[in-house]
């Protein structure tokens, strides 16, 4: 029998006419804590990507995908407003320095040109909702990313969900949760200690 795999990559992608979004999940960092203890030492999150069809109209341009990530708070927000309520998130970058995986939330602005990358979310007709990628200056979307090279900027782009593909969205955000936090992870592992120490007599009292 074979090896068990070792590594995974959860994502679900919708395809629209002109883009796609892809959510996938970035998990959580541990360190050591004490001789025989684990925390949390960056928590997770969740990331949406947003990719362009190609000039010639066949496939995707996944080399050119626009990441936008959301923190376990974020995923909380969306969570209580959508799909009833609109909702707008943007991360504030440095033009030409910004992280591609937005592992921060944004940089500390540098120089003049700051940028942010707006995530908007609004309902549509038909218990749809719309979400929308772009890059704003000075509340002008349609702006060059950093480090953009090309002629035309690839944002805004715009993928239009149908309400069961967001009842999945939604399934995915609230299991996520306690992945991205570490909690289920520590639970368990606090879990297996505790019963180990009452199984062995050495349980506390309160």
């Amino acid at each position: 029998m074979g090896m068990m795999p070792r590594r995974g990559f959860p994502q679900y992608t919708i395809f629209g006419p002109d883009s796609a979004l892809s959510i996938r999940a970035v998990l959580p960092q541990f360190r050591r804590a004490g001789t025989d203890g684990v925390s949390v030492e960056r928590r997770g999150k969740l990331v949406f990507e947003f990719v362009p069809r190609n000039a010639s109209g066949a496939g995707f341009a996944w080399s050119e995908k626009t990441l936008f990530s959301l923190s376990v708070e974020e995923v909380g927000l969306l969570l209580s407003q959508l799909p009833g309520n609109g909702v707008e998130l943007s991360h504030s970058m440095n033009y030409g320095v910004g992280s591609d995986d937005d592992s921060s939330g944004g940089v500390m602005q540098q120089s003049g040109d700051l940028l942010e990358k707006v995530l908007t979310i609004e309902p549509g007709d038909g218990a749809t909702l719309n979400f929308k990628i772009d890059y704003m200056k000075n509340g002008v979307g349609g702006q060059s990313p950093p480090q953009f090279d090309h002629a035309i900027p690839t944002t805004p782009l715009e993928v239009t969900l149908q309400a069961g593909e967001f009842e999945v969205i939604k399934s995915i955000f609230q299991t996520s949760i306690p992945y991205i936090l570490g909690w289920n992870t520590t639970m368990d592992i606090a879990s297996a200690a505790a019963m180990s120490k009452g199984m062995s007599g050495g349980g506390n009292h309160y």
